[in-house]
């Protein structure tokens, strides 16, 4: 279980004019997290003294074909267990094998914390949404016919 995320560094910037951005007909986003330095860790908690993995992060988001910005987040989060399985993670992790349960609840936590960051972010550089944006669409959709189906006795 997540106990607590944070970011640490805030690295943003554009390489063109917002307007030569636009000119631009299709810009790749590249995404790429990286986890590194675990560390067991005991921490204060309104609950007393916890031992966590700290797994610390960076998530960059580059504008590639043309190259025209990047977006990168820096930080950790503190992954809580009972001690034995913190162990058994951590020596995981170190062999190369770090669990992808672990895994993808910090890039889980990591996205949804830094989603809307870097979507304000790339809007405030005039680069295109960080993140996809959900499409709405208020048309009533058609309600599929029922299936008729004859059963044999």
């Amino acid at each position: 279980m997540i106990v607590n995320f944070r970011v640490t560094q805030v690295e943003s910037r554009t390489y063109t004019t917002p307007e030569e951005v636009r000119k631009q007909k299709s810009i790749n986003i590249n995404y790429d997290i990286n986890l590194k330095n675990i560390a067991i860790q005991v921490k204060q908690t309104p609950f007393g003294e916890k031992t966590v993995l700290r797994v610390e992060y960076a998530f960059s988001i580059n504008y590639l074909s043309p190259n025209v910005g990047h977006i990168r987040f820096e930080g950790y989060s503190d992954y809580y267990s009972d001690e034995e399985n913190l162990t058994r993670i951590k020596s995981e992790w170190d062999a190369g094998k770090a669990p992808p349960d672990v895994q993808n609840q910090i890039a889980n936590t990591m996205v949804s914390n830094l989603a809307p960051l870097a979507v304000t972010i790339s809007s405030t550089l005039g680069l295109p949404p960080a993140m996809p944006l959900p499409n709405i669409n208020f048309q009533q959709q058609k309600k599929p016919e029922p299936v008729q189906t004859t059963y044999h006795g």
